[in-house]
C-alpha cells in the first residue's frame, strides 16, 4: 500500500523523538497529490473531507428544495403571466411590453436562460408556505445545531472524533432520507426533523478539529484543515449546480434521496479506514508516525492521554479566543445570509428558473473552493519560510476575506437587472470569503490543540445563532406582497456587510497565532505541545 516515503536519521529506539526543523526541512519528502508516497494521514483527511462535504449536502439541499416545494402562490409574482409547466411557473416570464423592467422591483427573466424546460409536471405534491413560514424552516436546523456544539466537543474527548463524526453524519443522512415524509405531514415535523438533524451534526466539527489535532503534522496543520473545510463549499457547489436539475426531472423529492445515499455509502468507508490517532491505526508506517507524533512530541506509539478537565476560565477570557468567537460569528452570519437565501434571490429578483438558479448560485462557491485551498498553500508557505508570523498570516487572510466580499455584496445592491454583474459580484466577493480557510477557521489549532475542538465547539455555539436569525430576518423583510424587491435586498446586504466588517476590525486587533500558556494541562508544559510557529 502507498505510504509518505521519509528519509529519517534519527534512531528509533521506542521512543519517538522531535525531528529538528531544519532535518525536516531538508530530509522529509512528503508528497500531497494522489499516487505514491500517500500516507494514512491523507486517507484521513479525504475522507474528512468527504464528510463535511455530505454535512452540507444534507443541511443545504432543502434551500434548493423548498423553491420547488412552495406553491407559486405563496410566492410574489414577477408577471401576471402563468404556465403549465411547474418550472415555468416557478419562474416567471418577461414583463409584458412596455411595464418597466423593475416593476415591483423584480426584474425580468433573463433573456435564453430560461430557455430550457424541464418535463412534464411531476406528482411532487406543493406547499402553502410564506416568506415567514420557510424562514422558520430553513432556520430551524440550526436550533439543534447550537445546542450540540459544546457536548459535541465533549464526547469528542471522551471517545475520540471518529465516533461522533461518523454517527452523527449517519443519522443526519437517515433524517434528510425522512424530509419529504415529514413535509406532507406538517410543516412543523419537518421543522422538529431538521432540529435532531442539526443536534447530530453539530458534534461534528468539534470531532473533525479533534481528529485533525491528532493526524496533521505541523507543517501540514493549515493545508490538511482547509482541504478537510473545502468539503463545504464543495458540498455547496454540487447542492446548487446539480439539485435543480434533480428536482426538475425526477421531483424534489428525489434531492433528499440522491444525498442520503451518498452519506450511506461514504460512512462505510469512514468506519474502515478513519481510527482516532495515529497509534490505533494498524497498518501505518514508523516513518509517518515520527512525522505526525514527533511534531505533537507525543512519547510512546501505544501511550493515551487521559481525558484532563478544560479550564474554561482561561479559555474564555483569553482575548484570541474571543478574535475567533467574533470573526466567526460575522463570517457565518454573511454566508448563512446567501446560502439559505441565495436561491431565493436568484428566483424572486434576478427570475432564474430552477436550474439556472442551481448553477448560478453554484458559482461563488466554486470560486469560494479555489481561494481556500490556494491560501491553504499559500499561508504554510508564509508561515514556513518565515516571511510572515502565523498571527499576521491569519490577520491578513480574515482582513481580505471580509473586506472584498462586504464591498461586492453591497455591490450587488446596485447592479439593478444586470444579472452578469450581480453574478459576477456574488462569485468574486464569496472567492475572497474563502480564505478564512486560513484565518480564524484554523486559528484555534494555533492556540492550543489540546483544547482545540472545545475552542471549536464554543465558536460554532456562537457562529450559527445567524443560521437561525438571519433566515428569519430576511424573513421579515422580504415579507408581504411587495417584499421581494431590489430594494429590500439592499437593506438585507447591508446589515450582512456592517456585521462582517466589524467583527474582521476586532479579529484583527486581538487575534494571535501564538500558542497559549493554558494548552499545557497540569503543568506538563511543552510535553504535550506542538511545534507551532508564531
Amino acid at each position: 500500500m502507498g505510504t509518505t516515503t521519509f528519509e529519517i536519521s534519527e534512531s528509533v529506539d521506542g521512543a519517538i523523538h522531535e525531528p529538528s526543523a531544519s532535518s525536516r526541512q531538508g530530509k522529509i519528502r512528503n508528497q500531497w497529490l494522489f499516487g505514491l508516497g500517500v500516507g494514512k494521514r491523507h486517507w484521513m483527511t479525504l475522507l474528512l473531507c468527504i464528510g463535511i462535504f455530505n454535512i452540507y449536502t444534507l443541511r443545504i439541499c432543502l434551500s434548493i428544495a423548498i423553491v420547488a416545494m412552495v406553491e407559486p402562490t405563496a410566492r410574489p409574482a414577477a408577471t401576471n403571466s402563468s404556465s403549465t409547466n411547474w418550472t415555468s411557473s416557478l419562474n416567471g416570464t418577461t414583463e409584458p411590453p412596455g411595464t418597466s423592467p423593475l416593476r415591483q422591483d423584480i426584474c425580468p427573466a433573463p433573456e435564453g436562460l430560461n430557455a430550457v424546460q424541464a418535463p412534464a409536471q411531476t406528482n411532487s405534491p406543493r406547499f402553502a408556505w410564506d416568506s415567514q413560514v420557510q424562514g422558520t424552516i430553513l432556520g430551524s436546523y440550526f436550533y439543534g445545531y447550537i445546542a450540540g456544539q459544546i457536548p459535541g466537543g465533549w464526547l469528542s474527548r471522551r471517545f475520540g472524533g471518529k465516533l461522533p463524526f461518523g454517527l452523527g453524519i449517519l443519522i443526519a443522512g437517515i433524517l434528510t432520507a425522512l424530509s419529504p415524509v415529514a413535509a406532507t405531514y406538517h410543516y412543523g415535523a419537518l421543522v422538529a426533523l431538521r432540529i435532531v438533524e442539526g443536534l447530530a451534526t453539530a458534534v461534528c466539527y468539534p470531532a473533525m478539529h479533534h481528529l485533525l489535532a491528532r493526524w496533521s503534522p505541523s507543517r501540514e496543520r493549515t493545508r490538511m484543515s482547509s482541504l478537510v473545510n473545502c468539503g463545504s463549499t464543495i458540498g455547496n457547489v454540487i447542492v446548487f449546480a446539480v439539485s435543480g436539475f434533480i428536482g426538475d426531472y425526477l421531483g424534489w423529492e428525489s434531492i433528499f434521496y440522491v444525498y442520503s445515499g451518498i452519506t450511506g455509502l461514504w460512512f462505510v468507508f469512514f468506519q474502515l479506514f478513519v481510527h482516532n490517532t495515529p497509534a490505533e491505526h494498524p497498518s501505518i508506517t514508523d516513518a509517518e508516525m515520527i512525522l505526525i507524533t514527533g511534531s505533537t512530541k507525543r512519547v510512546r506509539r501505544g501511550d493515551a492521554r487521559p481525558m484532563v478537565s478544560v479550564p474554561w476560565r482561561r479559555i474564555l477570557t483569553a482575548l484570541p479566543v474571543w478574535a475567533i468567537f467574533l470573526s466567526h460569528f460575522g463570517h457565518t452570519w454573511g454566508t448563512y445570509t446567501l446560502q439559505t437565501n441565495l436561491p431565493n434571490y436568484m428566483r424572486n429578483i434576478l427570475n432564474f428558473q430552477l436550474s439556472a438558479n442551481g448553477i448560478f448560485s453554484a458559482l461563488p462557491y466554486l470560486a469560494q473552493w479555489v481561494f481556500g485551498l490556494s491560501s491553504a498553500y499559500a499561508s504554510d508557505y508564509l508561515r514556513h519560510r518565515n516571511l510572515m508570523s502565523t498571527t499576521n498570516v491569519r490577520k491578513m487572510f480574515n482582513t481580505l476575506a471580509n473586506v472584498i466580499p462586504t464591498a461586492a455584496l453591497i455591490a450587488v445592491g446596485y447592479v439593478d437587472c444586470d444579472w452578469a454583474t450581480a453574478v459576477t459580484l456574488l462569485t468574486i466577493g464569496n472567492g475572497f470569503a474563502g480564505l478564512t480557510q486560513s484565518s480564524f477557521i484554523v486559528n484555534g489549532l494555533d492556540l492550543s490543540l489540546v483544547y482545540a475542538s472545545t475552542i471549536f465547539s464554543v465558536s460554532n455555539t456562537f457562529a450559527n445563532v445567524p443560521g437561525i436569525v438571519s433566515p428569519y430576518t430576511v424573513g421579515l423583510i422580504t415579507a408581504g406582497p411587495d417584499g421581494q424587491t431590489i430594494a429590500n435586498w439592499r437593506i438585507i446586504f447591508y446589515l450582512s456587510g456592517g456585521i462582517r466588517m466589524f467583527t474582521a476590525i476586532l479579529y484583527a486587533i486581538f487575534a494571535s497565532g501564538d500558542v497559549q500558556p493554558w494548552n499545557y494541562p497540569d503543568g506538563e508544559g511543552e510535553t504535550v505541545a506542538v511545534n507551532q510557529g508564531k
